[in-house]
C-alpha cells in the first residue's frame, strides 16, 4: 500500500515537471526555446513537445490505474 502510494507520489511529481518544461518551452521566444531545447534536452522543439505530452498522458493514465487499484484493496 506504501509503496503504491509513493509511486502515485513520484508519477505526479513527473507530471508536473512535465507540465513545467511544456510552459517554460511555450512561454520562450522561438529562438531561445530551440536553443534550450537542443543545449539541454538534445532535441528540436517540436518532438521535444511532443514527447513530453505523450509521456505526460501515459503518467496521468498510471496514477488513475494505481489509485483505482488502492480503491480495490
Amino acid at each position: 500500500m506504501m509503496a503504491v502510494l509513493a509511486a502515485i507520489l513520484l508519477l505526479l511529481f513527473r507530471a508536473i515537471r512535465n507540465l513545467g518544461e511544456i510552459l517554460h518551452l511555450w512561454q520562450s521566444g522561438i529562438k531561445q526555446s530551440r536553443f534550450y531545447a537542443v543545449r539541454v534536452w538534445g532535441a528540436r522543439r517540436k518532438p521535444l513537445v511532443m514527447l513530453l505530452i505523450i509521456d505526460t498522458i501515459v503518467v496521468v493514465a498510471l496514477i488513475c490505474i494505481l489509485s483505482a487499484r488502492i480503491q480495490m484493496l
